[in-house]
């Protein structure tokens, strides 16, 4: 009898310490920001075709720009960009869900590139999900992930 009342008590306590990893809502008194999420990235998809990287800075959280200063981050991606002719040819946004204080915007890039140990440019189109944070009363990109049509690091690097 003592050990089932023992292994009660132990599943409650375990229910009191298990840790939610759901998204925090917004709080009744706090208002979601006035740009929607799918405008944050559209905006910053745009800023990025036009290779306007000092606006992108905008749209994103410190941590996406590797903690970068504004003037930092824009010759990293100018160097960056320009060693591989990366270009945004276009971009569609094709999805959103918002959870609260985070939300995911699903969109699909056309792009070139000049891969590594090519002559020639290629072009392909790609699925990028961005995650997106409220920071500082704004939605931010916070994190990206390819997740179809993917270029790998090796495509950049070479192999071997």
């Amino acid at each position: 009898m003592r050990i089932i009342a023992l292994l009660v008590v132990l599943l409650e306590l375990s229910a009191c310490v298990n840790v939610s990893t759901a998204p925090t809502p917004l709080k009744h008194a706090e208002k979601p920001p006035a740009t929607s999420p799918a405008q944050v990235v559209s905006d910053y998809l745009e800023a990025l075709k036009q290779g306007d990287f000092g606006k992108t800075y905008d749209f994103i959280s410190i941590g996406y720009a590797a903690n970068l200063d504004k003037q930092s981050y824009e010759l990293n991606m100018k160097q960056s960009l320009g060693k591989y002719h990366w270009t945004l040819l276009g971009y569609q946004v094709l999805g959103v869900q918002i959870l609260g204080e985070e939300a995911f915007v699903l969109t699909e890039l056309e792009v070139r590139f000049k891969p590594a140990n090519s002559e020639e440019e290629t072009q392909r189109k790609i699925r990028v999900q961005y995650a997106l944070s409220v920071l500082e009363k704004k939605w931010k990109i916070s994190q990206s992930n390819c997740i179809l049509n993917c270029v790998s690091a090796e495509s950049f690097v070479g192999s071997g």
